[in-house]
């Protein structure tokens, strides 16, 4: 195998990786109806801590879906400066999420004072791993401007979406 040919092998399809994240994220917003239609909360009787998941789910995946077509677009448009496209979508998933996260962690605590239904714990880990990707981001915003610290974001997204997802239902069935 040639030089060229193991190069063709061996590149990432990052079209194919952002249109699978946010069908994913897609798939995820879209399954919501399902966890409503289930049990109490078809009736309208949601409790506040699943309230607060369904709206962490909802923006977990939608923000995923949003930057995957957003990178996509910057990577059509930019044509030979990838990389742009790489940094210029970290920076903005970056920013979006500082303010996300402070926005988040003002409703949480509101309903952890009124509820105190949430768990803190998993709360807490969940706030370090998006601040250290906050931190990972503005680093390839800046200097590295490589896909993959992108890539994780986004998948983080995602996770925090299905973990929202499995709460949700299993919540379903114990109330």
């Amino acid at each position: 195998m040639g030089a060229n040919a193991l190069n063709s092998v061996m590149q990432p399809d990052y079209v194919e990786a952002l249109i699978g994240i946010a069908a994913l994220a897609v798939s995820l917003a879209g399954f919501t109806g399902v966890v409503v239609a289930f049990g109490s909360r078809s009736g309208g009787s949601w409790h506040s801590g699943d309230r607060l998941r369904l709206g962490f789910l909802l923006e977990a995946s939608l923000t995923a879906g949003g930057f995957a077509i957003l990178a996509l677009v910057m990577f059509y448009a930019l044509g030979d400066l990838v990389s742009l496209a790489w940094s210029g979508a970290s920076a903005a998933w970056a920013l979006f999420m500082i303010g996300s996260l402070y926005s988040s962690r003002r409703r949480i605590r509101k309903n952890l004072d009124e509820y105190g239904d949430i768990d803190q714990l998993t709360n807490r880990l969940v706030f370090a791993s998006f601040s250290v990707l906050i931190v990972v981001q503005v680093l390839n915003a800046v200097l590295w401007r490589e896909f993959a610290p992108l890539i994780a974001a986004l998948c983080l997204n995602l996770v925090g979406a299905a973990m929202q997802f499995t709460r949700l239902i299993r919540s379903t069935f114990h109330n």
